[in-house]
């Protein structure tokens, strides 16, 4: 059930068509791992948090630097040197202290992964690195949780909802990604609009409003262009083509 004060801060999506206390109160019981507090960690957790995710688990393991402030927008310049998972706690529950935030200041790895996401409803990818992005996938494949990815490169951003065995998986899609260790190119509002459209993918998961499955959507931010490509599980995927 939702309180007096929950109708009174959610009451604008209340009133949404397709929405309503019903979902709401599916969004108030769900519980989301975000992977992740920089530059699409931020948007997410805001999101997520403003719209009344009741349980929101965020792990990122470095502190805030100067050179995140142009687009990790959970942090500020007086906050540089805290760990990012304090940070985005103050964040979050200054702005919403009526769900519970639980910050996590480790590497995700095989063995941490589980205390975090173990039984979440779904995992957000704001990743910047493929090693971690298969630790999730591995995850999600054993657990049957669902990942919302996303991933910006330069101008470009890209989104799709990762959720074997009915989709393909991290590896079907990116199994010869290699990281790199140059600072990659990025404007803070192109992270935002990719950390946004996560958090609104998220938030429709959960309610059951519609979903991105087997779809990649890409979005040029110079031109304002989005495509919708189609995607297909590698059946001989090594790492979910047993499903």
């Amino acid at each position: 059930m939702l309180s007096e004060k929950e109708h009174i801060r959610y009451q604008r999506q209340l009133i949404l068509p397709q929405f309503g206390t019903e979902a709401q109160e599916k969004l108030k019981n769900a519980k989301v791992f975000v992977a992740g507090a920089g530059g699409l960690g931020a948007p997410v957790c805001y999101y997520l948090a403003a719209a009344g995710v009741g349980h929101l688990v965020v792990c990122d393991r470095d502190k805030v630097e100067l050179s995140n402030l142009n687009r990790q927008i959970l942090h500020s310049t007086k906050k540089i040197g805290t760990p990012k998972s304090d940070s985005a706690f103050d964040t979050l529950n200054t702005l919403n202290p009526e769900i519970n935030i639980v910050p996590f200041n480790e590497t995700i790895d095989n063995n941490s992964i589980a205390k975090m996401a173990d039984s979440a409803h779904i995992m957000v990818d704001c990743l910047d690195n493929i090693l971690t992005r298969r630790v999730l996938n591995r995850y999600s494949i054993k657990k049957n949780i669902p990942i919302m990815h996303a991933g910006i490169d330069g101008w470009n951003t890209q989104l799709t909802l990762i959720n074997p065995p009915h989709t393909p998986c991290i590896n079907c899609l990116f199994d010869d990604a290699k990281d790199s260790t140059e600072p990659k190119p990025v404007l803070g509002a192109v992270a935002g609009i990719a950390g946004t459209l996560q958090a609104l993918e998220t938030i429709k998961y959960i309610v059951g409003t519609n979903d991105i499955s087997n779809t990649l959507i890409y979005l040029d931010s110079i031109t304002l262009e989005f495509s919708k490509i189609s995607i297909e599980k590698n059946k001989n995927c090594s790492v979910c083509g047993h499903l």
